[in-house]
């Protein structure tokens, strides 16, 4: 159809007859001579939220679609359009947005009368309960969050260790494991908004300080007395009666409390003893509902968050920013939205991968000008809340990943880009109060999701050296301004192919450690089944020789192609949270799936090539009962004495899947514990289980705490 642009943009500003709900606007997008497309923008200006909404209007034209909203009557011209299930909650101030395609036989017309109107307006909860709060390590506690204008849900975020929050009755409870003073953000939530209040729950690590004052005195002896000969909280030996004993703990303690730390987190070991690394993805906030609040900390001492972006443009020369970089798949936009200011500028950086879940940022401009600021309930307001109940933990800024990792060609290949890259990353690290940085480029001289072939085997090894070293200066120099240590590591790849285009020794004296990646060796994009993470190679074929851990890792130990290896205690062993799967398999002459043709499966609800572990228990494809693991729904759980993984197969649904679970996750620690290595690596902490006898963490944590 032949389309004819009209040369001025109509905008039309039409208020509502009924005010106090807001005003509504409506601006024409696009034109042509038989129709075109528009927007309604409608805005709250009341002082309460409202609970769905209406939009009303005459046109002499004909809507036939509509997209943020949807069009509830047309009699004649006259149209009442009005909220989706999405939109439908509109805060104070707070607008929202209409689009449509319509057809016209008069250009130009416009929308006349529009009337906006608000439902049924909410207040939003105020939290009603005491602001402060005492407990005592070892013993339960209860606190309950209670709020008017009747609440739908409850949140409670910068809870020590140990403590959980209801969502739907707002019942704080858990016993502690971990003393000190707590701030707490109390939330309760309805359909007008979010209130929040701060409690200060203070935990005292002393059985005999009852009160949790951080003091064993008068007022606990007091206290004691009253309840003689009863269960109470000053029942220090848990034999159900207050009496002599307890109250020789009681003078015995007077005085003081010192605090000890988490208990039981004695046996967590430093990271300078040996790491267990976690990463943590970003996205997990989203369909896999695992916020960082939910990450088992007392578990590991090393949260890679994964991850940032290296970005090849220009970066701003002041330091009140984080350049926010991802717009879906494609942020080739920076430039449109990046404001430049007066100065000299960086050649390149680092980006936030998702300013929402990163710092709570609905926009790149507001995640601009929030900085250096981070909103609380943030994943870095959490990861900085986890690091504050656990002393060990320190937090690292991953930046790269498969996805992500084509900027890093063109970024090594300059040395203005390396330094300014080093800038960025070190400001982003040090402002935000994480305590390093991990370069996971997929990978030096190509090989990974990159476009074009734009990895050169050549010069990219030399170049990310120079790179690295970059990045370590940098660190070095932030630790002489405030005096901080800071790490750097690598995510290495696996494959020999990958490692010959890289000087795995070099690098060794550059950074704190390499994790190695020792995982993916097989998996949907192989026509075959095979083993994601194999102790030993079984594959038949010889160019496959070292695709396994032992494999891998030896290739590090001892180096290849005439350069030297890398120390034990500078290796970390990649372990896999997580499966992959094959469709359409026939059983093949052992019955098993193993080896035989294939096509890549997804995983069930996630729709993810990745099968998370805890999945393969939520799906029914494998159950643990009596220290047994045995396959369930059709599936058979096989185990391979030589490659020490297990797998699944169902010859009925002619689907097989490679996984690991404790027993193959008991052989890979074994293993790391006999050669030295430094610690142990995974990916990722929202795929595992919390289910005693079947969680990789609980096994890999048991093998690497001090004895």
């Amino acid at each position: 159809m032949p389309m004819k642009k009209y040369l001025l943009t109509l905008v039309y500003v039409l208020f509502a007859t009924t005010p106090s709900f807001g005003g509504a606007t409506f601006t024409f997008t696009d034109q042509w001579t038989t129709g075109g497309q528009g927007n309604f923008h409608v805005t709250n200006n009341t002082s309460q939220t409202l609970q769905g909404w209406t939009l009303e209007f005459d046109w002499g034209a004909n809507i036939t679609s509509a997209w943020n909203g949807a069009v509830v009557t047309h009699v004649g011209n006259h149209y009442t359009v009005g909220n989706l299930s999405w939109n439908a909650t509109l805060a104070p101030g707070a607008s929202a947005d209409v689009g449509c395609v319509f057809t016209t036989t008069t250009p130009g017309v416009v929308p006349t009368g529009l009337i906006f109107s608000g439902g049924s307006s909410v207040s939003v909860p105020v939290i009603s309960s005491l602001t402060t709060a005492t407990a005592r390590v070892g013993q339960p506690f209860a606190y309950q969050i209670t709020a008017t204008n009747s609440p739908t849900s409850f949140g409670a975020s910068g809870l020590p260790t140990g403590l959980t929050v209801s969502t739907s009755s707002g019942l704080i409870s858990g016993t502690n494991t971990i003393s000190g003073s707590f701030t707490v953000n109390l939330q309760a939530t309805n359909a007008g908004g979010t209130g929040s209040a701060i409690l200060a729950l203070a935990v005292s690590n002393c059985p005999a300080d009852g009160n949790g004052d951080g003091s064993v005195d008068g007022s606990d002896l007091a206290s004691m007395l009253s309840a003689w000969g009863q269960p109470s909280a000053y029942d220090i030996n848990n034999d159900g009666i207050t009496d002599g004993s307890d109250l020789a703990a009681v003078l015995g303690a007077w005085g003081s409390c010192v605090p000890s730390g988490n208990l039981g987190y004695e046996k967590m070991p430093t990271v300078a003893q040996r790491k267990i690394v976690g990463y943590y993805p970003n996205w997990g906030i989203y369909q896999k509902n695992f916020p960082v609040t939910s990450v088992r900390a007392d578990r590991i001492n090393v949260i890679n968050y994964a991850f940032l972006i290296p970005l090849d443009r220009t970066m701003p020369a002041s330091w009140d920013h984080i350049v926010s970089s991802y717009r879906g798949w494609d942020y080739g936009d920076y430039t449109n939205y990046l404001q430049q200011p007066a100065g000299t500028t960086l050649s390149a950086g680092v980006g936030l991968f998702d300013e929402w879940a990163d710092v709570k940022a609905n926009t790149a401009s507001e995640a601009l000008t929030m900085s250096p600021a981070f909103r609380e309930g943030s994943n870095f307001s959490q990861l900085r809340d986890l690091k504050q109940t656990h002393s060990k933990l320190r937090t690292l800024v991953s930046i790269g990943g498969w996805t992500l990792s084509s900027p890093f060609f063109s970024i090594a290949r300059s040395a203005q880009k390396r330094a300014d890259f080093a800038k960025s990353a070190v400001y982003v690290t040090a402002r935000y109060g994480f305590d390093g940085i991990d370069i996971d480029w997929e990978y030096p001289g190509g090989g990974g999701l990159q476009q074009g072939g734009i990895g050169d085997p050549a010069t990219d090894g030399a170049n990310y050296l120079l790179l690295l070293q970059a990045l370590r200066d940098e660190l070095n120099h932030q630790t002489t301004l405030d005096g901080k240590t800071y790490y750097l590591t690598i995510a290495a790849p696996a494959g020999d192919g990958n490692i010959a285009n890289m000087n795995p020794a070099a690098i060794a004296g550059i950074v704190d450690w390499i994790n190695i990646m020792t995982y993916d060796f097989h998996g949907g994009w192989d026509s075959y089944t095979g083993l994601n993470s194999p102790m030993v190679n079984i594959d038949p074929n010889p160019s496959n020789a070292n695709w396994s851990v032992t494999g891998a890792t030896n290739i590090y130990l001892n180096g290849m192609n005439g350069s030297g290896g890398v120390a034990p205690s500078k290796l970390v062993l990649g372990t896999p949270f997580y499966g992959r799967g094959w469709s359409n398999v026939q059983p093949g002459p052992n019955g098993n799936g193993l080896g035989q043709a294939g096509a890549e499966a997804t995983s069930p609800g996630l729709g993810e090539t990745e099968f998370p572990y805890k999945s393969l228990f939520s799906s029914g494809f494998l159950t643990y009962s009596g220290s047994t693991f045995a396959g369930a729904g059709g599936y058979t759980r096989y185990w391979d004495m030589i490659a020490q993984v297990p797998y699944l197969y169902s010859s009925t649904a002619k689907s097989f899947i490679t996984y690991d679970d404790p027993q193959s996750m008991n052989a890979k620690m074994n293993y790391a514990n006999q050669m030295g290595l430094g610690g142990v690596m995974f990916w990722e902490l929202s795929e595992d289980t919390t289910t005693a006898g079947t969680s990789l963490m609980d096994t890999i944590y048991e093998s690497m705490r001090l004895p």
